[in-house]
């Protein structure tokens, strides 16, 4: 798992690579400014947890040793090369030329210290179950390193999702400390960009970084590059065609249609890693049963709020591995829409509309109530939950639902305390699935096993997925699981949508491909503004 998320007669395109030469006649400067519905959480790496969060981190401010390319395959980026030896080691070269925005140059040192770090437990690295099968990281010279594991799949796919951190502005930083940093709100990376400000629930502004490396591109034709932090899609779309906004990142059905209809600007239905859901807390005696976590999906028309709220821009979720990856099990169908089925579990569970008031209670009279929590000030957040309440109300639940700001409620469902009973989020997966820690019982107290869930079975299939050595063993213990997951719904998997991205055409370059948003933005460039301009 990865990153937490708060969701026809247009102009559809889907951007091609971008090719290097087309950028020929563009010249330097201007600023691209994102609306994102939240704000940017902590700039490092070790700790990050949200989506575009990672994404700036991975594609803007700081360098991975390697990445993917459009077509998935691996490219050096702060490594110059590398050599595997074997099924039990990799051994990086450094590029030479790369230095941290301070001055220093980024060595070897540097990827041993993140190496460390992230296997450190006390670090809570969101992805630890990427580094489980590595054992040591050795420095051979200043940019020479070793890293060693044990024998298993896609050894190297760890790497394009763990940007190096400056060991010597974090190595006097307790690990357990190391989400609270100074450092992470006031980063200093080694990427295309540099940090310049930030506004807690305004904005981030980053520069060009002049001493980018040639060989990666030199330094970035965009000169300056902000992230405004803009929860109401109506807000967006207006800061859009008054040139306070150049990209609408999550866009509203209705309003990607109509805005890609008007001339100046291109609405780009990106292919996605991402599927929303329900998280449901197990530790609610209400939610405990797979019975009545499957009978609550059971109720919810899902086609219907793809049809409302997406345009029809998705398709049904059967699990947490979208379709994209070679792990989805195309065979495995999704829940149907059957709310007789729904009544039947419910009162198999023994939930029954005891007092005649429209809502089931157990055999001590408790009723079946829920509250919704969703993020804040989001419109379509906001109208799917309604559908959620409204459906689940006509099989007898009463549903409530709550607003909060997207960061309380990461915090909410991450704390071991699991402060909610149910909350709307979406998840973008890596391609490096990791299961483990969202369903396995050993990873109950982690950030991401919001639902405690319990099953031996699934526990040894993930275990036995971490020890797979080729991907058609791995694909069959994969099935197994999803096949589990989607009976007994620990997370109420909703739907798996492409992006919906609105930009004006100043914008070029941009490629919005499954990597993300922001893979390849050193190669943006703009044309003139229209309307105002946003200002730092």
């Amino acid at each position: 798992m990865k990153t937490w998320l708060a969701a026809a007669a247009a102009t559809l395109v889907a951007l091609a690579p971008f090719d290097v030469h087309g950028q020929s006649g563009a010249e330097r400067g201007g600023t691209v400014v994102i609306a994102g519905a939240s704000d940017l959480r902590a700039m490092n790496s070790l700790v990050a947890a949200e989506t575009y969060t990672v994404e700036f981190i991975n594609h803007v401010l700081f360098m991975p040793l390697i990445r993917y390319t459009p077509d998935l395959k691996f490219e050096p980026v702060l490594a110059r090369s590398w050599r595997m030896l074997g099924d039990t080691a990799v051994v990086f070269d450094l590029r030479r030329d790369v230095f941290w925005h301070d001055g220093r140059k980024t060595t070897a040192y540097d990827v041993a210290f993140t190496f460390d770090r992230a296997r450190d437990s006390l670090t809570a690295f969101p992805n630890a179950d990427y580094v489980r099968n590595y054992r040591r990281a050795t420095v051979i010279d200043s940019f020479t390193v070793r890293v060693s594991f044990a024998p298993h799949r896609d050894a190297l796919m760890v790497w394009p999702e763990l940007a190096i951190m400056p060991r010597h502005l974090l190595e006097h930083v307790p690990p357990a400390e190391l989400s609270q940093a100074p450092f992470n709100k006031q980063p200093v990376g080694n990427g295309p960009f540099r940090f310049v400000s930030q506004r807690a629930n305004d904005r981030w502004v980053f520069e060009a970084n002049p001493r980018h490396p040639a060989a990666l591109g030199g330094q970035p034709r965009v000169e300056r590059l902000i992230w405004r932090v803009i929860p109401d899609n109506t807000a967006q779309q207006s800061e859009l065609l008054t040139g306070g906004a150049d990209i609408i990142l999550a866009a509203r059905a209705e309003q990607f249609a109509q805005l890609a209809a008007r001339p100046g600007i291109t609405g780009v239905l990106k292919p996605s890693r991402r599927f929303y859901f329900i998280a449901w807390n197990g530790k609610r005696a209400t939610l405990s049963q797979p019975a009545t976590r499957r009978a609550l999906m059971h109720a919810l028309n899902r086609d219907q709020m793809i049809k409302a709220l997406r345009g029809g821009y998705a398709t049904i979720a059967t699990g947490p591995i979208a379709p994209y990856h070679w792990a989805h099990d195309k065979s495995l169908a999704p829940l149907r829409y059957d709310p007789q089925t729904a009544i039947r579990l419910l009162e198999s569970n023994g939930w029954r509309d005891r007092n005649r008031d429209g809502v089931r209670e157990n055999a001590a009279g408790e009723p079946l109530q829920i509250e919704l929590k969703i993020p804040a000030n989001n419109g379509f957040n906001r109208d799917l939950a309604e559908m959620i309440r409204s459906d689940l109300s006509k099989v007898g639940v009463r549903v409530t639902t709550r607003p909060i700001d997207f960061a309380a409620l990461v915090d909410d469902i991450s704390t071991p305390e699991r402060r909610f009973d149910a909350a709307i989020l979406a998840f973008d997966t890596d391609f490096n699935i990791n299961l483990r820690d969202a369903f396995h019982s050993k990873e109950l107290e982690g950030p991401f096993q919001s639902s405690s869930y319990r099953n031996p079975r699934v526990d040894a299939l993930l275990d036995a997925v971490a020890k797979a050595t080729d991907r058609e063993r791995a694909r069959q213990l994969y099935a197994d699981v999803q096949r589990i997951l989607r009976d007994e719904q620990p997370w109420g998997f909703l739907f798996y949508p492409p992006e919906l991205i609105v930009k004006s055409d100043r914008v070029q370059g941009a490629q919005f491909d499954i990597r993300g948003v922001l893979a390849g933005v050193e190669k943006w460039y703009t044309g003139p503004r229209r309307g105002s301009t946003a200002r730092d």
